[in-house]
């Protein structure tokens, strides 16, 4: 819809001008130079800021669709996909105070933004540019303003509603950079490393979120899925008041949790598959990109004896996910629907992806064996 009224608005902004049918064509190219671009030159403000700010940065991904090349200078890896229309990065917390880092980030990613719209009115003396000023400028507006969706933080709720952040919202950010090292070490397969980690969040900021998604990841790398579940409904039980953006988050790694408990024998199916699948269902509801969970919806058909829905949602899983531990685990999730479906040459492949990743990995390492006997 809002790209109907743009071009509805170009439209007349070219018929005052007088430029006809081209000029009315050109415009338009520009509004979609603009619409690519600016959210293309904020994100690249706020990777900047990240650098310049102490901010981890993790992953940049540049494009969409299907992965053409990735390589990991040192610590951050660059992921080229084939379409180059969108810039996206994995950016945490290392180091306090990390409310000021974050919003002097969130800063310099407006003021590129800003930058972009200004040089735009500048330039606004053709139909090209006048289309350009007319989708950046309440495209950036937008962005200006706050707000805070499953996987998606606006520049404006940076810049407005993380400094007034209070109570426990507040003691998240203050807990994260010691969460973050507790899951830098489990992505490098250093277990106990990261419980030392989740013991001293225990110690030191008992009850939060951080705390709770930290001790529960070091008991899923041990493979220990069912006192896992067991502590995270435990904690879900006590919530009151989570925002939906959290609730999503946990609701949805529940669901994934309790799917791996059942895969693995550790609690019955008939008794948790259906709070796993309610939980799922819940997670989507509260805003958590339906697409994102391909590789938990995968488990949960080859759980339910669709192995060939399995394999495509896998694949899908495995195919854009940018986490390393969780894209080990949809690649074991993918040769494990290949064993099912009788073609072990092909779970192998998918296998040896997942070894590259999290060799250590208990799902990896059961498969491996289970894949050994066959």
């Amino acid at each position: 819809m809002a790209g109907l009224v743009g071009a509805v608005v170009i439209g007349a902004v070219e018929a005052i001008a007088g430029t006809g049918l081209t000029g009315t064509a050109v415009a338009w190219a520009g509004a979609l130079v603009g619409v690519v671009l600016l959210p293309m030159a904020t994100q690249l403000g706020l990777i900047v800021g990240s650098v310049v700010f102490g901010l981890r940065v993790r992953h940049v991904i540049f494009g969409a669709m299907r992965e053409v090349a990735s390589w990991t200078p040192k610590r951050v890896t660059f992921t080229l996909r084939a379409l180059p229309i969108t810039l996206r990065a994995q950016i945490g917390p290392w180091r306090s105070p990390v409310i000021l880092r974050c919003w002097l980030a969130g800063l310099l990613s407006a003021a590129v933004g800003v930058a972009v719209v200004v040089g735009g009115w500048l330039l606004a003396d053709s139909a090209f540019w006048r289309g350009f000023v007319v989708a950046v400028t309440p495209l950036m507006l937008y962005k200006l303003w706050p707000q805070r969706v499953p996987l998606t933080t606006s520049t404006g709720w940076l810049l407005f509603s993380l400094p007034r952040l209070k109570g426990a919202e507040r003691s998240e950010f203050v807990a994260a950079p010691l969460a973050a090292r507790a899951y830098e070490a489990l992505r490098t397969g250093e277990i106990d490393a990261a419980e030392s980690f989740a013991d001293e969040l225990t110690e030191k900021h008992p009850g939060l979120n951080a705390t709770v998604s930290c001790r529960i990841s070091v008991l899923e790398a041990r493979g220990e899925y069912a006192p896992g579940v067991l502590l995270l409904l435990k904690h879900l039980s006590e919530q009151n008041d989570l925002p939906p953006r959290k609730m999503s988050y946990l609701l949805a790694g529940l669901a994934g949790l309790g799917f791996k408990a059942v895969e693995a024998g550790q609690l019955p199916a008939e008794s948790l598959l259906p709070t796993a699948k309610k939980a799922l269902e819940d997670a989507i509801k509260l805003g958590y990109p339906e697409f994102e969970l391909s590789g938990t919806n995968g488990l949960l058909a080859l759980i339910e004896g669709d192995p060939e829905s399995a394999v495509r949602l896998a694949r899908t899983a495995a195919d854009y996910n940018h986490t390393p531990l969780s894209r080990a685990d949809d690649l074991v999730t993918l040769a494990r629907a290949h064993m099912a479906c009788h073609d072990n040459a092909a779970a192998r492949e998918a296998l040896a992806k997942a070894e590259e990743l999290a060799p250590w990995s208990p799902r990896v390492t059961e498969t491996r064996q289970r894949l050994s006997v066959a």
